[in-house]
């Protein structure tokens, strides 16, 4: 069968109309997105030079940071992390460990050589110090043995010097006197014309020295039976302060300058084993302690 023929209006027009035309509004689009894209372009080719470069030149600051951050972006501190220096020079760390040792020891040469100095110092100071103290040591000696010897002379004119002995011991100069028959009598502590003459004698050397002056008593190991005195310390303590007391009363020495001691026998000069021991054992000793020493 033959198909029907499409009737066409007067226009020209088939049964489908005004359609066949559309192709014009997209044409007609498109030419007005090429005029605003050339006036756009035509605009940007205005663009003031002086405004361009300023907006340019603002993004400097942020290329040179830019260039200076280390590969892998920014880390926590600005600078260059010093592992990676080490690794581009790897004579860096020889180089600073050698320099920290070199400064760690000037630094050490330094306070060794402080030190040295304080120790010659130190040392220059305690030589001259033991230089003096010895000095002082040697004149204490002189005096206290010209002293020894103005006694013994003193002694000698009375014919009393055999009861007493001079010694030198740590302390100073002692003066030692028998009390048997001499300075007292047994178990008694009242001195003796003998014992008076003995400390008449002593009295003017002592009184003349600066020297602090301990008076002991010392007894044997028998014990006392009866008498005004219990025992040997009570004994041993009445004849020093006796001793004491005359030097004050009669000689005028000063007081702050004695002491009394009584050791009972506690400390013999030889073991009381025989009754000559025993005798040498009572005894009073002078103390004059040296001005070098310490008196207890």
């Amino acid at each position: 069968m033959s198909r029907p023929r499409k009737h066409k209006d007067a226009e020209g027009h088939g049964e489908e109309g005004p359609s066949s035309e559309r192709w014009l509004l997209t044409y007609s689009d498109m030419i007005t997105l090429l005029m605003v894209l050339f006036i756009v372009l035509f605009a940007m080719g205005q663009t003031d030079i002086r405004k361009f470069n300023a907006f340019r030149d603002s993004f400097h600051p942020m290329a040179q940071a830019a260039e200076m951050t280390p590969p892998g972006g920014p880390g926590v501190l600005s600078q260059p992390s010093a592992i990676a220096i080490s690794e581009e020079n790897p004579y860096a760390k020889l180089n600073s460990s050698a320099s920290s040792a070199q400064s760690g020891e000037k630094q050490v040469g330094q306070k060794a050589s402080g030190q040295q100095a304080k120790g010659t110092t130190a040392a220059g100071s305690q030589a001259t110090g033991q230089s003096e103290a010895g000095a002082a040591s040697q004149a204490e000696e002189a005096a206290l043995a010209s002293a020894a010897a103005a006694m013994e002379a003193a002694l000698q004119k009375t014919g009393l010097s055999k009861d007493v002995s001079f010694g030198f011991d740590q302390r100073g100069l002692v003066v030692s006197i028998f009390t048997d028959k001499i300075l007292f009598p047994l178990d008694s502590a009242q001195v003796q014309p003998e014992g008076v003459a003995i400390i008449s004698a002593l009295a003017p050397v002592l009184a003349q020295l600066p020297n602090q002056v301990d008076v002991e008593g010392d007894t044997d190991n028998q014990p006392i039976h009866g008498g005004p005195y219990a025992d040997n310390w009570a004994l041993s303590a009445a004849r020093a302060v006796a001793v004491v007391e005359d030097l004050i009363r009669d000689h005028g020495i000063d007081p702050n300058r004695l002491e009394a001691t009584g050791n009972s026998d506690t400390r013999p000069a030889v073991p009381n084993n025989t009754p000559q021991h025993q005798a040498e054992n009572r005894r009073v000793q002078i103390v004059v302690f040296s001005t070098t020493v310490v008196a207890p």
